[in-house]
């Protein structure tokens, strides 16, 4: 798979993983009082089923290597994306873009990848059985 199409793909999901995010952060500031851990969490679980569903079809579309190439790339965007979402979306709570990624970086990033190379993992199996 050419190194293109993967930056591309990891670009798109990341894009739509960042966007998620904001859409949370956007409804977390109009509701009033609301639960902001369990929002926190929901966003996890939203990101890791989102990640391994998708993953899945990637990983029943193209070999195994790609499709975790294209997770390990859309996790290190999402996070560089929460990061810059975060800053520009809530200047008064976060810090500086460096202390918001250096903060969770490693976290963001596994809540990300590791699903998804799960995911990717049984859609390889998936793409075997068919072909087999």
């Amino acid at each position: 798979m050419p190194v293109l199409r993967v930056i591309a793909a990891a670009v798109l999901r990341a894009a739509l993983l960042v966007a998620v995010y904001a859409v949370f952060l956007l409804v977390l500031d109009r509701t009033d009082g609301g639960d902001a851990l369990g929002a926190g969490l929901l966003y996890f679980v939203l990101v890791m089923a989102i990640g391994f569903a998708w993953a899945v079809w990637d990983g029943s579309r193209r070999p195994y290597p790609a499709a975790a190439a294209v997770w390990v790339l859309a996790g290190i965007g999402t996070t560089v994306g929460i990061a810059l979402t975060a800053v520009l979306l809530e200047p008064d709570a976060s810090g500086s873009f460096g202390e918001e990624l250096g903060d969770g970086f490693v976290f963001l990033t596994l809540l990300v990848v590791l699903p998804a190379l799960a995911g990717a993992a049984l859609g390889a199996l998936i793409r075997r059985s068919r072909t087999a």
